[in-house]
Parts: C-alpha cells; sequence; structure tokens
C-alpha cells in the first residue's frame, strides 16, 4: 500500500479553540484588544500569562498584533498560552464565529468526522451564557458537510465540585451532537480520582469516557483514570511505556489512545519525535488512533501526524488500523460511518 492512499478524514481529540484557524484569532485580537480582553482576568491567571517570556507582548500596555501566542516549549507554557486564547472569546458571536471558522478549515482539509473537544468552563468564564454555548453547539452539529460532535471538557483545574455542577447543567438541556466527556488541564496537579463521581453520572446517561491522562503526569495517571474513573479511551497515554504492567494491561483489554505526536514533542513531553514511544506502544498491541490535539498551536495537520508515525516506521498496516480504529472506537458510530479501503477513509 503506498503511503499516499491512506487519506485520514477523521479525529477523535481535536481541541475547538486549539484548531482556531490564526485568522480567526486575528479578528477577535481586533476585536478585543489584549489591555481590554484581559482587564477582568484574576491575578492567579495574569500571574501565570507572566510566568511565560513568549506571552509578554499580550500584557505589554499597547500589546501588538503579532505577539506571540505559540512560542512555548513545555506542557505548562503550553496550557498558559492556550488558557490566554480563551479571553479572547468574549460573547456568543465569537464562539459562534469559532465554530464556524474551525469547521470550514476541517472541511478544507478533507475531515468528514471530528470528535471536538469543548473546554466549557472557560467559555462560561468570559461570560457567555450556557445556553448559548449549547445553541452553538446545535446547530454546527447539524452541518451537512461534516460530522461534528462535542466532548465536554470538564476542566480538572475548576475542581470537581465545579465539574459535577456543569455537567448537571449539561444534562438538563444538552446541545445536540454531545457524545462524551474529559478532563483536560494541569494533568500533574489535577489527579482524575477526585472526578469519579461526575463520570459515573455521565455513564449513567450514555456518554463516552475519555481522560488526558499519561501526558504531563506518568503512568500513574493512567492507571487511576482506568480503575477510579473507568474510561472508554485514554487521551495521550503515552507514557504508559515507563510501565510494561501498563502496556501489558492496555494491549489485554484494548484501551484504545489517542495519540498526538506532533503536540507531544511541542510540549516537551518527548525531546524530539525520534524519541516518542508510538513505535514501542505498537510493537506492544496498544490500539491507537492519530490526533492533531491543537493543530493550530503545534503547526501540524491530520495528514502530517501520519507522515510523522511513517517516519517513526510505523508500517501502513498499522497506519490502516489506526483510521480503522476512529470507527471503532467513536462515541458516535452512526454519525462516523467511517467506511476504510485502501485508496479512502471517508
Amino acid at each position: 500500500m503506498e503511503p499516499a492512499t491512506l487519506r485520514p478524514a477523521a479525529e477523535l481529540h481535536v481541541h475547538l479553540r486549539g484548531a482556531m484557524p490564526p485568522a480567526y484569532f486575528a479578528q477577535l485580537l481586533e476585536r478585543h484588544p489584549p489591555a481590554r480582553a484581559l482587564a477582568q482576568a484574576p491575578e492567579r491567571h495574569l500571574a501565570f500569562f507572566r510566568r511565560w517570556p513568549h506571552l509578554a507582548g499580550f500584557l505589554a500596555p499597547d500589546a501588538p498584533a503579532g505577539a506571540d501566542l505559540f512560542g512555548f516549549s513545555t506542557f505548562p507554557g503550553f496550557l498558559a498560552s492556550y488558557l490566554l486564547s480563551g479571553y479572547f472569546v468574549r460573547t456568543p458571536a465569537d464562539f459562534r464565529g469559532l465554530l464556524d471558522a474551525v469547521a470550514t478549515d476541517f472541511v478544507a482539509q478533507g475531515l468528514r468526522y471530528a470528535e471536538v473537544t469543548v473546554s466549557v468552563p472557560e467559555y462560561l468564564m468570559q461570560g457567555i451564557p450556557l445556553e448559548a454555548v449549547c445553541e452553538a453547539l446545535s446547530e454546527a452539529s447539524r452541518r451537512p458537510d461534516i460530522r461534528l460532535r462535542w466532548i465536554v471538557d470538564l476542566v480538572r483545574n475548576f475542581g470537581h465540585d465545579a465539574a459535577l455542577d456543569l455537567l448537571r447543567r449539561l444534562l438538563a438541556r444538552p446541545p445536540a451532537g454531545w457524545v462524551g466527556v474529559t478532563l483536560g488541564g494541569s494533568e500533574a496537579e489535577f489527579p482524575p480520582g477526585p472526578f469519579r463521581e461526575s463520570f459515573e453520572l455521565a455513564r449513567a446517561h450514555g456518554l463516552g469516557l475519555t481522560v488526558h491522562a499519561g501526558e504531563a503526569a506518568g503512568p500513574e495517571s493512567v492507571w487511576e483514570a482506568l480503575r477510579e474513573l473507568r474510561v472508554d479511551r485514554i487521551g495521550h497515554g503515552v507514557r504508559a511505556v515507563e510501565d510494561p504492567r501498563l502496556v501489558e494491561h492496555l494491549a489485554e483489554r484494548g484501551i484504545p489512545l489517542e495519540v498526538c505526536l506532533t503536540g507531544n514533542v511541542k510540549t516537551g513531553v518527548f525531546p524530539s519525535l525520534a524519541a516518542h514511544s508510538l513505535p514501542q506502544l505498537d510493537a506492544a498491541g496498544v490500539a491507537f488512533t492519530l490526533n492533531t490535539d491543537d493543530p493550530t498551536f503545534f503547526a501540524t495537520t491530520l495528514a502530517g501526524e501520519f507522515e510523522a508515525a511513517r517516519s517513526l516506521g510505523i508500517s501502513e498496516q498499522a497506519l490502516g488500523d489506526a483510521l480503522a480504529n476512529v470507527e471503532r472506537f467513536a462515541f458516535d458510530r452512526d454519525a462516523c460511518r467511517i467506511r476504510f479501503s485502501p485508496l479512502r477513509l471517508c
């Protein structure tokens, strides 16, 4: 099978704001100058932003339009950039525009199905009503040119009580296309165990369960997600190789990893692509999908992730399996309806 015959058209791990086209972010900067957008930011967030030199331009009195959002090299630095970007999505119109810009970009790349992670608490923090968020998500899920499904990130940094409250509010009036929940944010500071009640409630309502683990934190975070939250998939999980017993467990149970190669390098999880653990995980029989995570922040595409995997020596058979795994592990298989052949995934 020639490499060019594999045409990935779906993914399971991509963050909404992480996929924001740069041109749309430029519009938001014009609409909401940094000095105004950050005027009401809590001091703890401003202090976090000040730790990172690449964000200094946004904090200056006359912040330049070309301030560097993407100059991070560590996971905390990336989180700072990502959190800061949320301050510029301030109105329901901004949020609807973000959804439209991202969906249009996906379609241009050839994507036909995407499970998009939406960090709802961060938009509520900017004053966008939950009802407006849900209405916009419902509308975007009905686009005829791409099947968009939503994974709500409860954002571990806000704590379990806030997560449970948000989940209950969403379940009372769920947006169309909502298929799952996850936990993003600071893995090392906020382990998954305390969120057990939220995940049990989500499971009881038929939602798919995934969690970011084994990325910034080690294999113990994956074990905790499996034991305490009983998740269906693991977001990242690439540090599982630090525990051979965990690798064996993942392979035996068929628990898939949502692998994001470029992002793992850009955030310093691995010092280089050549050092990535995917070849070891693949050799051990661990199921995986390939994903972009935050493609704008990491300057990647889904096709680029497959090329990165090839450069690691991942076989065309394994890449074909990764394509098929999207349908196998999607939280809405009926909407996904992926038909894989040697020529196309659509």
